[in-house]
């Protein structure tokens, strides 16, 4: 025991990985409670698997022990629109039981696994963009004691423990503990955008890869790659015509970077490729998708329109607000410099907006960047505005109870 808290106290990561493993282990606790209420106040005697596991999960759940099929005439919706990087993830986890293990334990177990190396991965992440801010801050003050003294205690007085908790426990996280898509998908994109902030760009370009092999929005993190590197190579100027000339020269003079750019779509293409052989159409993804929905008013404005003024029903007047509120957010996060988080998220928002605001609140959680905005907004609020925090983290905890309730109860508002 003495080694271990020693490791504790030397070992940064060590102690990032126990703070962590503590934090989830509280949610899913939490998680297990509220469905032993659920249970007695139903009158019902339903597994864990079971409440856990709403909607798509179901799909996911025929996807890793059949495959691709071709649908049938009582259900359209061919599973063509699921991507496959998550299901091939848990079907090698199952290969390894020799398939014995429960299909929707499987998928729990991947995505527990994957929201956790995301929320390590993320609070790392933080720390190195707060690191190299507040360095950028201190530039010329290198022998200035004082300031550098406060650049350090900045830095370590921030451990992103908040961040964590927001991604493990926060609303709308128990899709991170369900057979959905969400956690791998948060995964990758956590790590592209923390190679990014190292500079390893070939690894950043392999991660968005593999997140558009999870979600066709993964390959727009080409844009927040490309803001990356034009960033690095500016040295954090704004855009400029200078700064895109010298941008360009110095891309094509680095293979790797080329390379990197190249790649970030390669999970769609492969899947396409895949659909092209498998039912002689590469969009069918795409074209599926009038099984799920047949709007007709304009897209992203008139979706936005209709559900906020109620024209459409009561859920959807819910999620055209929040797509608002998560807007502001992304406007915050440019306002602090969190340029290529914020583009990808503005352009995975007005995808999804394109057809309806169904699922959009899950979308969001899924993409990862409003927990970047929301915890940097958080821990900016001091002085008489922590009481404020504290009002938000309460009403999250509430949110996040009432949300669990609704999820074991099939509600369509979380479809």
């Amino acid at each position: 025991m003495e080694r271990l808290a020693k490791w504790y106290r030397e070992n940064e990561n060590f102690a990032l990985f126990v703070k962590l493993l503590f934090i989830m282990a509280a949610s899913r606790l939490l998680m297990l409670i509220l469905m032993v209420i659920y249970n007695i106040n139903m009158g019902t005697d339903r597994s864990i698997t079971f409440l856990m596991n709403q909607w798509d999960a179901k799909r996911y759940y025929f996807m890793v022990n059949n495959g691709y099929t071709f649908p049938w005439d009582t259900d359209p919706q061919a599973n063509w629109a699921f991507f496959p990087v998550y299901v091939i993830m848990c079907q090698i986890v199952k290969a390894l039981t020799f398939w014995k293990m429960d299909t929707y334990f499987v998928g729990m177990l991947v995505s527990n696994v994957c929201i956790f190396i995301a929320s390590f991965v993320a609070v790392k992440y933080m720390r190195v963009i707060k690191a190299r801010s507040i360095k950028l801050s201190c530039v010329g003050a290198v022998n200035d004691g004082s300031r550098m003294e406060k650049f350090t205690q900045a830095v370590r007085q921030d451990d992103g423990m908040l961040l964590a908790v927001l991604m493990l426990a926060g609303p709308y996280s128990f899709y991170f503990a369900s057979m959905y898509t969400e956690a791998a998908f948060v995964m990758f994109i956590s790590l592209f955008f923390y190679f990014s902030a190292k500079k390893k760009y070939v690894l950043a370009g392999l991660m968005s890869a593999l997140a558009s092999g999870t979600r066709i929005v993964g390959c727009t993190l080409v844009f927040a790659l490309i803001i990356e590197m034009y960033m690095d190579i500016n040295n954090g100027e704004r855009i400029s015509f200078v700064g895109i000339k010298k941008f360009i020269c110095e891309v094509i003079k680095v293979p790797q970077k080329v390379f990197s750019i190249m790649i970030c779509p390669l999970g769609a293409f492969c899947y396409m490729t895949f659909l092209r052989f498998f039912c002689g159409d590469p969009w069918a993804y795409k074209n599926v998708q009038i099984a799920w929905r047949e709007d007709e008013y304009f897209p992203i404005i008139g979706v936005l329109w209709k559900a906020c003024t109620g024209q459409i029903e009561p859920r959807y007047t819910y999620m055209g607000w929040f797509c608002i509120g998560i807007l502001i957010l992304y406007g915050y996060m440019i306002y602090r410099r969190y340029y290529s988080l914020a583009t990808f998220g503005i352009v995975t928002l007005l995808i999804a907006l394109t057809s309806h605001v169904m699922s959009t609140c899950r979308f969001t959680v899924g993409a990862y960047v409003a927990f970047i905005g929301m915890y940097d907004l958080l821990t900016n609020m001091t002085g008489k505005l922590k009481y404020l925090k504290w009002i938000i983290l309460v009403f999250f905890a509430i949110a996040e109870i009432w949300l669990l309730f609704l999820w074991y109860n099939s509600d369509c508002w979380l479809m």
